[in-house]
C-alpha cells in the first residue's frame, strides 16, 4: 500500500522565544497604560513624556521578572522566607533608589518641558538612604511602590499563575505520551512473539501453511514496525491489518471457528493505532491450538463518525480469563486516554462465553 506523503508543519516556537514576545506585548499595553495615566483629563502633563514613561517602564520590568521567575517561584512557594523577605525588601528598596537617581539623570541628560521638571523631583522624593534604616519609611516607600506599580504588580502573579498553567498542562502531555507509549509497547511485542512462536512450530513440524503464516507476518511487521508511530492512521489500515490477523489465527486454530466481517465504508475515518487490536487478539491468549469446538465471532459495523466493535467466543469447555487480564486493562486505559466520554465498552463474560460490545467515536 503506498505511504501517504509527511505532512508539512510549521515547526513550534521554543518557550523561550513565546516568553519574550509575550513579554513584549506586555511592556506595550504597559507603557500605554502609562502614557494616558498621565494625559488624563484632571492630570494632563502636556510635551514629550516617554522619560517619565521609560522611567516606570524600567522599574516595571524589574518588579516583574524579579517576581515571576525569582522571588516567588524560588523562594516564596519554597518555604524559603527569609530570602523571600530579603527579596520583597530589595525591591522596595531598589524602586527609592531607582526613581531618586533615575529622576536625577533624566533631570540633568534629557530635555523636559517646565510641567514635567517640576514634576520629577517630587516623583523621586528624598534620599534613598533612611529606608536602609528607618522601618517607618520602608513602609511608606513600599504603599508607595503598591500605589505607583499596582498595575505591573498584579499583571506579575496573574502572568505567574498562566506560566504556572502552562507548565502543568506541558507536564500533564508529557506525562499522557509516556503512559501511551507504555501501553503500546506491552501490545506489540506479545503480539509479534506469540506469532513467531506459532511460526517455528509449523515450521519444525514442515506444515505448508508456514508460508501463508510468512506472507501473513511480513504485512503485521510492516504495519506494527513503520506505520503506528502516527497518533492516528487510516481506519482502513488498521481493518486491513486485522483481517491479516485473523487469517494468522485460522491458520493457528484450525478446529475452531473463526470469523470477521466489516461492514459499512472506513474512508476517510482515522483511528488510534492497534487501538482494536488488543480485545481480537486475547481472545486467543491461551487458547490451545487444538481448542477443539470453539466459536469466535467478530463483527464491525462502520458509520459515518465512528464504529461498532462486537465480538463473542463461545466454547463447550472452560476457556481462558478474558477481562482481567493485563492487556484487556491496558486496552481499557488507552481508550480513556484516547477517546475519554467517546467510548461505550460492554462485556459480559462466563468460563464458556464472552460476549464485548465497544461503540467508538471517530
Amino acid at each position: 500500500m503506498p505511504a501517504e506523503p509527511l505532512a508539512r508543519s510549521t515547526p513550534p516556537l521554543r518557550e523561550r522565544t513565546v516568553a519574550l514576545l509575550l513579554q513584549g506585548a506586555l511592556w506595550l499595553l504597559m507603557a500605554a497604560f502609562f502614557w494616558f495615566w498621565y494625559k488624563r483629563p484632571n492630570f494632563y502633563i502636556a510635551g514629550n513624556l516617554w522619560p517619565l514613561v521609560g522611567l516606570y517602564m524600567g522599574f516595571a520590568i524589574v518588579l516583574f521578572n524579579s517576581l515571576v521567575y525569582w522571588v516567588i517561584p524560588r523562594w516564596l512557594l519554597r518555604g524559603r522566607w527569609l530570602l523571600a523577605l530579603l527579596g520583597g525588601w530589595l525591591l522596595v528598596v531598589g524602586y527609592r533608589f531607582w526613581f531618586y537617581y533615575g529622576a536625577k539623570l533624566v533631570l540633568a541628560y534629557l530635555p523636559l518641558g517646565p510641567e514635567l521638571r517640576r514634576i520629577l523631583p517630587q516623583i523621586g522624593g528624598p534620599a534613598p538612604w533612611p529606608v536602609l534604616t528607618q522601618p517607618l519609611q520602608l513602609v511608606g516607600t513600599f504603599v508607595d511602590l503598591l500605589t505607583t506599580m499596582l498595575f505591573p504588580f498584579l499583571v506579575s502573579f496573574l502572568a505567574y499563575a498562566l506560566i504556572v498553567d502552562r507548565r502543568r498542562l506541558a507536564l500533564e502531555r508529557s506525562h499522557f505520551r509516556l503512559e501511551l507509549s507504555y501501553l503500546k509497547a506491552q501490545l506489540n511485542p506479545q503480539f509479534l512473539f506469540n506469532t513467531l512462536g506459532h511460526l517455528q512450530g509449523l515450521t519444525r513440524a514442515r506444515d505448508p501453511r508456514a508460508g501463508d503464516v510468512v506472507l501473513h507476518l511480513a504485512d503485521l511487521l510492516r504495519y506494527t514496525l513503520y506505520e503506528t508511530d502516527a497518533e492516528r492512521v487510516p481506519l482502513a489500515r488498521e481493518l486491513e491489518f486485522t483481517d491479516d490477523y485473523f487469517a494468522l489465527e485460522r491458520l493457528r486454530h484450525a478446529p475452531a471457528t473463526i470469523t470477521h466481517t466489516v461492514r459499512g465504508a472506513a474512508e476517510p475515518l482515522r483511528i488510534a493505532p492497534l487501538l482494536l487490536h488488543p480485545f481480537l487478539e486475547q481472545l486467543f491468549a491461551d487458547l490451545p491450538p487444538a481448542s477443539g469446538p470453539v466459536t469466535i465471532t467478530s463483527a464491525v459495523d462502520l458509520t459515518a463518525s465512528g464504529l461498532t466493535l462486537r465480538v463473542l467466543r463461545q466454547s463447550l469447555q472452560p476457556l481462558p480469563p478474558y477481562a482481567a487480564t493485563p492487556a484487556i486493562r491496558a486496552a481499557e486505559r488507552r481508550l480513556q486516554l484516547q477517546y475519554p466520554g467517546r467510548h461505550v465498552l460492554r462485556l459480559e463474560e462466563s468460563p464458556t462465553h464472552l460476549h464485548l460490545t465497544l461503540q467508538l467515536e471517530l
